[in-house]
């Protein structure tokens, strides 16, 4: 579950996105309060979920799935990591919701005689054969005719693993065959090797039938409603890009000290580079600080993205195999819920840095403003390929192993003519490439009038010059900036592509 939401946020989405529009909000909010008090979270109804306990959360998983109200519910150990409390806290829920009419699996290991209580009937495995299977009741005394014997104070379930672990009885096959000749007892044709053969493989049958009977039903439900989730794609949509945007204001380190770091360096640079926009002596300098723009815009954002995906990563499969929405309306909602803050930090670097530097203003800004919000929004792509296909390590030390050679191509550290021939066709590839050179274009070509010179002499007096010098003179702002988007869509499919292979993958 997202750490950023409420206990009421994260049941209100579920049940957004599992009941659509054919619950009206007042019958959803009802539903939500009633199971907030089954389930004993009423008090922690409006507590992130980052501040709730491990029992809390366990139960607050186990209310999502109750908002559509299934007769059958299995729970993989519901009560791992959690303390006696918690875990008597969950079961008792369980109870609960047995009592109430449906039928309640959970697989356990190790539970306390006071929690083992609880359940009504057990299936025990030794080595995936059945050694029991009946009420909770009847346990001792079916292992008391095989013959293995319990203290009367000590933990029936505690007792139960030890015979069939053969930590402390070597016979357990004894338990296996009293079940299978219990199993046969409807046949008398049977001999017990045979009852045991069909004992073993009776829950994978039956396991195998209902896996099969499901299919069908589900089969059938789609094409009865053409629709394989309960709400409609453009409602996924706004549904995840609202709670998308939800979580990035309350997240102080992916919103508020990353809009800081960039206003904070935007302003850096524009100090280090004071007044050097329109000065020919100082041409060098400002070339620098065109490049060092990009290389910031393109690698802070994938770098602030690829460490916190992978947390989203869990959250988003667990939720698309559960049917709550497709891949396409998650993907859309993820690209415009984070599309504006990456749009407004850039901006704010820019100002920052651009008119500190004393740029030229009119449509030369907006060209330079243009390309370098494409280009961070190409870094940002970056962060959430390696972020969907990596963990944050290994995502982090992708997104720089992929720029090193992007920067090395650019025209900036060796101009283009000079590159190797065997290497060139890396220059083309390079995003670095084009937005250096549609920011040298931007700022001084187009027949830009002299610059102002505060020495005796300046050579890039005439801004020409410096074009000449990198090999820019037949260069279009408009290629530049063509190529960046075309940069831009590709990341974007490889975003999908990864994507869809995690769900592949997880399957």
């Amino acid at each position: 579950m997202l750490p950023l939401l409420t206990t009421y946020e994260i049941l209100m989405t579920a049940a957004d996105l599992k009941l659509g529009t054919t619950v009206k909000n007042v019958k959803k909010t009802a539903m939500i309060n009633a199971i907030l008090d089954t389930m004993g979270l009423k008090k922690t109804k409006n507590t992130l979920v980052k501040n709730l306990s491990g029992g809390e959360k366990k139960r607050l998983s186990i209310a999502c799935e109750l908002l559509t109200n299934p007769p059958v519910m299995f729970f993989d150990e519901p009560t791992s990591g959690l303390d006696s409390v918690s875990s008597m806290q969950v079961i008792s829920h369980l109870k609960s919701l047995a009592q109430s009419g449906r039928t309640v699996v959970c697989s356990i290991h190790q539970p306390s005689s006071q929690l083992f209580e609880l359940f009504d009937d057990l299936y025990l495995l030794a080595e995936g054969e059945c050694a029991y299977s009946g009420p909770i009741d009847e346990m001792m005394t079916v292992f008391e005719d095989a013959g293995f014997t319990c203290s009367v104070y000590y933990n029936r379930a505690d007792f139960a693993l030890e015979v069939v672990t053969k930590e402390k009885y070597s016979n357990v096959e004894k338990l296996i065959r009293k079940n299978c000749i219990d199993f046969s007892q409807s046949d008398t044709t049977k001999n017990v090797d045979e009852a045991c053969k069909e004992n073993s493989t009776l829950l994978y049958s039956s396991v195998k039938d209902t896996k099969e009977t499901i299919l069908t039903l589900t089969e059938e439900k789609s094409l009865e409603s053409n629709e394989l989730y309960p709400s409609s794609s453009w409602l996924q949509f706004i549904i995840l890009t609202k709670r998308s945007i939800l979580c990035s204001l309350r997240d102080m380190y992916l919103t508020y000290v990353r809009i800081s770091s960039y206003i904070a360096v935007g302003l850096l640079f524009g100090a280090l580079g004071y007044n050097s926009g329109n000065e020919a002596s100082k041409i060098h300098s400002n070339v620098g600080c065109i490049f060092f723009n990009g290389v910031f815009l393109f690698l802070l954002s994938p770098v602030l993205t690829v460490l916190v995906f992978p947390m989203e990563a869990s959250v988003f499969l667990h939720e698309h195999h559960n049917n709550w929405y497709s891949l396409k309306s998650y993907y859309f909602s993820k690209i415009v819920a984070d599309t504006p803050l990456q749009v407004l930090c850039a901006t704010l670097f820019l100002i920052g840095s651009y008119f500190l530097t004393d740029q030229p203003l009119g449509i030369r800004a907006i060209q330079f403003w243009a390309l370098h919000i494409l280009l961070s929004l190409c870094g940002q792509a970056l962060g959430f390929v390696a972020g969907a296909a990596f963990d944050a390590q290994m995502g982090l030390f992708m997104v720089i192993s992929v720029a090193v050679p992007l920067f090395l191509f650019s025209g900036f550290y060796v101009r283009l003519n000079d590159v190797p021939g065997y290497l060139e066709w890396l220059t083309h590839v390079s995003s670095f490439r084009y937005s250096f050179e549609g920011g040298i274009v931007a700022i001084y070509g187009n027949n830009r009038s002299k610059l102002e010179c505060s020495q005796p002499y300046c050579h890039y007096r005439n801004s020409s010059k410096i074009l000449d010098d990198f090999n820019m003179s037949d260069a279009t702002y408009e290629n530049d900036l063509l190529a960046i988007v075309i940069w831009y869509f590709i990341m974007q499919i490889m975003f999908y592509i990864v994507l869809k292979l995690r769900l592949y993958i997880s399957k």
